[in-house]
C-alpha cells in the first residue's frame, strides 16, 4: 500500500508564502530599530530600521499576499500602527501635525507633532534621526518618515503639489499599494487615502510619504488642520504655512 505524502496540501487550504511572514517581521523590527536609533541619536540604527520597514512594505506588495485571509492581514499590519499610536498617547500629543519639506537639517523632510495644541516647530533646532524633543518645543519628530524610501530620488522640491501627487501615485500603482488622491485649492490641499493606521495615520508608510512629497512639491511647511473620514477614506485637510525660512 502506498504511503500518503504527509506534505501534500489539502485542497481546502491555501498556501501562505514565507515572504509575507518575512515582510511582517521586517516591518516590526524596522519600527523598533528606527525608534530606538532616533532616541539614542544613532543614525546608522535609524537608517537600518527605515530600510527594514521599506523591505517589509515591498514584501507585502508582492504577488501571493492575497493568499492570506483579510482578517490575518489586519492583525499582521496592526503592530507598527499600534506602536506609534501608543507612543503618541504616552507623550500626550495634542498639537496639529506640521509636514516639513526637505531642507538642510532634515534632508528627507519630516513630520513634527508638538505636545501643546498651540505648539509649533523651530526648524533651526530639528535634526534628522532625533525622535523625541523636550525643548524648545516638546514633541515627536518623524524624520525620515516611515515611507520615505518610496519617494527617495524623486525631484519634487518646488515642482508643485499636482506634480508631486502624480509622481507618488505612479510609484504606488507600480508597487500595488493603495492609491492616494490630493486636490489643491489655493492655500489648502485635501488628501484622501485608505489606511489601517486610523488612530495615528502618520505611521502609515504610504500616507507619510505622500504628505512629505506634497510639502516638497509646495516647497512650504504644511499644517494638518483637520482629519475625518469620507466613504471609507481618511480625509486630511492641509494648509500651506510658508517656506522653511519662516520657521527657522
Amino acid at each position: 500500500m502506498a504511503m500518503e505524502n504527509p506534505f501534500k496540501f489539502s485542497p481546502h487550504l491555501k498556501p501562505v508564502k514565507m515572504g509575507k511572514v518575512s515582510g511582517v517581521t521586517l516591518t516590526a523590527l524596522g519600527t523598533i530599530l528606527w525608534y530606538a536609533g532616533g532616541s539614542l541619536g544613532n543614525q546608522a540604527m535609524v537608517n537600518l530600521g527605515v530600510g527594514a520597514i521599506i523591505l517589509g512594505i515591498v514584501a507585502f506588495s508582492l504577488p501571493g499576499w492575497k493568499c492570506l485571509p483579510s482578517e490575518t492581514r489586519d492583525v499582521l499590519s496592526a503592530s507598527p500602527c499600534a506602536f506609534f499610536s501608543n507612543l503618541a498617547s504616552d507623550l500626550e500629543l495634542r498639537g496639529k501635525a506640521f509636514i516639513v519639506p526637505p531642507y538642510e537639517n532634515l534632508p528627507h523632510g519630516g513630520i513634527f507633532i508638538p505636545v501643546s495644541p498651540k505648539g509649533s516647530p523651530n526648524l533651526g533646532r530639528l535634526l534628522e534621526g532625533r525622535v523625541l524633543y523636550s525643548e524648545p518645543e516638546p514633541g515627536l519628530l518623524l524624520s525620515p518618515v516611515p515611507g520615505w524610501k518610496l519617494i527617495d530620488g524623486l525631484e519634487l522640491l518646488g515642482a508643485g503639489v499636482g506634480y508631486a501627487s502624480s509622481a507618488v501615485s505612479g510609484i504606488l500603482d507600480r508597487l500595488g499599494l493603495p492609491d492616494v488622491k490630493a486636490f489643491e485649492d489655493g492655500d489648502t490641499v485635501e488628501v484622501y487615502v485608505k489606511t489601517r493606521c486610523s488612530d495615528f495615520p502618520y505611521a502609515d508608510p504610504v500616507l507619510s510619504a505622500v504628505l512629505v512629497a506634497l510639502a516638497a512639491g509646495a516647497d512650504e511647511v504644511l499644517t494638518v488642520e483637520d482629519i475625518g473620514e469620507v466613504k471609507g477614506y481618511l480625509k486630511l485637510l492641509l494648509r500651506k504655512a510658508g517656506g522653511v525660512e519662516r520657521w527657522l
